[in-house]
Order: C-alpha cells, then structure tokens, then sequence
C-alpha cells in the first residue's frame, strides 16, 4: 500500500499547529523532549482512529454543536499555548536571571503534543471521510492494515524532521535567540487558534442574517 503511505507523509509534510509544537519542543528542549511530544501526538491520533473504527466521527460530523465545541476546545489550548511563551518573555526580560528557554517536564510535553491533536475532531473526520478515498475497496477490507501504512508514512515526516531540528549544530544557533523563537512560535500559535475561532464563531455571527 504505497499510495497510503504517501499519503500520510504527505499530510505530515503540511505545516500546521501540531509540526509546530514539535518542532518547537525539539528547538528548546532537544531531541528527547520533541520525540515524547511526536509519541503523545501519536496517541491522540490512534484515539481518533479508534474513534473513525467504531463510527463514533459518524457522529460528530452529525453534531454541528459537538463538532464546534471540540475545535473550540483546542483552539482556546492553542492560544493558551501562545500567552504563556509571550508572557514567560516579558517576565524574562524584567527578571535579573538569564533568559533561558521555557522549561517543561517530559509529562507536559507528552501532554502537549497529545492534546494538539485530539482536540482537533478534523482527524477523526479525516479517517471517516476523506481517507476511504484513497484506498481501494479490498484494502478497506484489512482496516489496520490500512492505519499502520499511514502512521508509518505519517510518523516518517515528523522523525525526520526532529532529528534534523535537533541537531546539536542548529541548536547551538538557535539557543542565541531562544526567547525570541519561542515568542514567534506563541503568535503562530495565538494565529492558528484565532483563525479557527473565527471561522467557528465570530464569522457566522457577523454574517448570519438577521431578522427584523
């Protein structure tokens, strides 16, 4: 199933909030800390694959309030995200202390990576809707088949890239602007979450007709 494969690295390969935080998590912390973060990811997205097995998306996709309710949640997880590294920098710079980088345990950064993907329902949708149409009849046949072809080609992006970004070369450059990447990374993150409230809320209720 090469073409499923493909497609899994293919989606990983999107720049979107959860590479970020791996991404981010690996910059600041090391190899170690963006592996734990790629693992809680992993995890979540099996949730959502289980979910897609048992037909629970089915579900969701049918739920309008759930739906908007889950990616709510994460965006409001994305944007907290965002506030504390800008917060941690302002503090940093009136502190005396050297402005190290952000510090987190490998719980957090397990949880961080697990929650950026399970709170985003698009996935489970993804397995329910989108990702029968590459796959052939027989091929859906052998579901896991299926799943471990994709996490595969999905996972193979993401290590990559980590072992790149952790490189002790580009660390040692990075580490010179820590603080100030980490405040780049909180706006792209305050920017993923506030686009998707806006799309969920703010945009249906300065669009939607009124009546008089």
């Amino acid at each position: 199933m090469p073409e499923i494969i493909l497609l899994g690295f293919a989606l990983a390969a999107t720049p979107g909030p959860d590479f970020l935080l791996m991404t981010r998590s690996t910059l600041s912390h090391g190899k170690g800390f963006g592996f734990i973060t790629l693992l809680g990811n992993r995890c979540g997205l099996l949730i959502h694959i289980s979910f897609a097995l048992l037909g629970l998306s089915m579900i969701l996709q049918e739920s309008v309030i759930l739906f908007t309710s889950i990616r709510l949640l994460g965006a409001c997880y994305l944007i907290y995200l965002g506030i504390q590294k800008i917060i941690h920098l302002l503090r940093s710079k009136k502190s005396t202390h050297d402005s190290a980088a952000f510090t987190i345990t490998k719980v957090q950064a397990f949880r961080m990576g697990f929650l950026s993907n399970f709170l985003n329902p698009k996935v489970s949708l993804f397995f329910l809707s989108i990702f029968p149409q590459f796959a052939s009849t027989d091929q859906l046949q052998n579901p896991f088949l299926l799943i471990i072809c994709f996490l595969l080609g999905n996972s193979a992006w993401y290590v990559g890239t980590l072992l790149l970004v952790g490189m002790k070369q580009i660390r040692m450059i990075v580490v010179k602007f820590q603080s100030y990447l980490d405040v780049v990374f909180g706006f792209v993150f305050l920017i993923y979450g506030g686009k998707i409230v806006w799309e969920d809320v703010l945009r249906k209720i300065t669009f939607s007709p009124r009546l008089y």
